[in-house]
């Protein structure tokens, strides 16, 4: 009988233990990210903030990894390349669902790379694709249009596959409202406006298995000093904090904390189609302005890494260096704004462009300050994120400061550089007959088509060293990620640029 009361004891003890671990999974994990989305469509969006979200929701085909750089598999289960290097077969992964239960197939892939090949937004990550058909529901081929050493890391955060009836169901209005279309390890659940809150939940037909945090809310916060004080009062579980705060943080023995170097550039854009900056010599007099060491301190306490380049050498393949490079130098800034069209200095008629509440607007009063320093006076217009984007997208801003995230390949810098990234990057090469841009993109055509690295680096550098004469892109820094977590929430890995929820759990 003794036995027996200890053997139901071991059991009861057991049991116990696992609904304790269960309910502590079902515990809702709280996050924020620094803006309101702009959509839930993952084919019609590049923005870092939109990302940061969406890839919890969906799955691509494959996704290269951040910091080992492997390519791993996602819906598709394997590939192969054509001996000729011209096309890409993809097996989609037997068993993979949608949210609204439909199984994937390859026509999904179809539509979804034909949409995203004509989203204004990042049509130009797929500018190397030809054309993609679907032989049958397992089989999607994609057709290069030469062959390209760079297809995975630059489609990496955008070869998502989304439905194709819950797309053509849901019409225009896909990506503003609720959807079942995604096929990643959460689904939504609850949407108060894309600028409000929301929240997901583990999709439990994933193929890969149901993630261990079964909730996830998120929210809003633009302020990331209120997005700080949210996760110091248990609010938030997870927060890229303010790097004001980052000794007095990484102190705390209350909380994790771990501090890394993002792929990230952080930026000037000088428009050069508009008013006084189509002057060369005004442009360059801005470039040899700008104290980049005050900019760091300022806006990240000086953790961040200066840049002398778009694409940090150090982080991304085949990104090159070269000579053109702009130093903090006021007095060759005074001799360029002396045979500018400015020669005395004045009011620019525009104003510094930026988005509203983080360090980019501390940054912006830093330029403001600087230019003040030789004689040019300008406003700072901070404004909300997503209009701030819409205005400079659309080539009606004057100067801007502004970031974005690297692809891990220098190819990704066509987002930037390449005459179809017209509709979605600040500073159009391809306008005002100041930049050849066919030869630009023929260049990154060729460094993409070329499978040696070496090789790829003198043809980048040529081009890059080209475009950086031409003072409209100014790189500032690459800044850090500062991020601090609850105590009982276990993270194996933190992602330089994009957080994998899928991979956490609570302790």
């Amino acid at each position: 009988m003794r036995k027996l009361t200890r053997i139901s004891v071991i059991l009861l003890a057991f049991v116990l233990l696992l609904s304790a671990c269960a309910s502590a999974q079902d515990r809702a994990l709280n996050l924020s990210i620094l803006a309101a989305l702009t959509t839930l469509n993952p084919l019609d969006s590049n923005n870092l903030q939109d990302t940061m979200f969406l890839q919890q929701m969906n799955d691509g085909l494959f996704h290269v990894n951040e910091v080992t750089r492997e390519v791993e598999p996602r819906l598709a289960e394997s590939w192969e390349v054509s001996e000729d290097g011209m096309s890409i077969t993809f097996k989609i992964r037997s068993g993979a669902k949608f949210h609204n239960g439909d199984t994937v197939k390859a026509s999904d892939a179809v539509y979804s790379f034909e949409f995203a090949m004509n989203s204004p937004r990042i049509k130009t990550y797929y500018s190397a694709i030809e054309s993609v058909e679907a032989p049958d529901d397992s089989t999607f081929i994609v057709h290069l249009k030469a062959p390209n050493a760079t297809f995975f890391s630059t489609l990496s955060n955008h070869n998502y596959v989304v439905s194709q009836r819950e797309m053509e169901e849901q019409g225009e209005a896909f990506g503003t409202k609720m959807h079942a279309g995604s096929a990643g390890p959460y689904k939504l659940t609850r949407l108060d406006g894309l600028d409000s809150y929301w929240e997901v939940e583990a999709f439990e037909d994933y193929w890969d298995g149901p993630p261990a945090i079964k909730k996830v809310t998120y929210k809003p916060i633009t302020q990331s000093s209120a997005g700080l004080i949210a996760f110091e009062s248990g609010e938030l579980d997870w927060y890229i904090a303010p790097i004001a705060n980052w000794a007095a943080l990484e102190a705390n023995r209350n909380i994790n904390s771990e501090l890394v170097t993002a792929n990230h550039q952080t930026y000037v854009i000088l428009n050069h189609n508009n008013a006084e900056l189509q002057d060369d010599n005004l442009r360059k007099a801005i470039a040899y302005a700008i104290d980049k060491d005050a900019c760091n301190i300022i806006a990240y306490d000086g953790y961040a890494e200066i840049a002398d380049y778009m694409y940090n050498p150090n982080l991304n393949i085949a990104a090159p260096t070269h000579d053109v490079v702009y130093s903090y130098n006021p007095e060759l800034a005074k001799e360029y704004l002396a045979k500018s069209s400015m020669p005395n200095g004045g009011k620019l008629s525009g104003a510094i462009q930026c988005s509203a509440g983080g360090y980019f607007e501390r940054l912006a009063v830093v330029i403001q300050q600087n230019l003040a320093d030789i004689g040019l006076h300008i406003e700072v217009t901070p404004m909300q994120s997503a209009t701030n984007m819409d205005i400079m997208r659309a080539n009606n801003h004057f100067m801007g400061v502004s970031g974005g995230t690297c692809t891990g390949d220098y190819d990704g810098i066509r987002i930037w550089y390449h005459s179809e990234s017209a509709g979605t990057s600040f500073a159009k090469l391809n306008t005002g007959g100041k930049f050849d841009y066919k030869w630009i993109d023929e260049m990154l055509e060729a460094g993409a088509a070329n499978s040696d690295v070496e090789e790829r680096e003198k043809i980048y550098a040529e081009l890059d060293a080209y475009v950086m004469e031409g003072a409209v892109y100014l790189p500032i820094f690459h800044r850090p990620q500062p991020y601090v977590w609850s105590k009982d929430l276990n993270i194996p890995v933190n992602y330089p640029n994009y957080p994998r929820v899928y991979e956490w759990s609570w302790k």
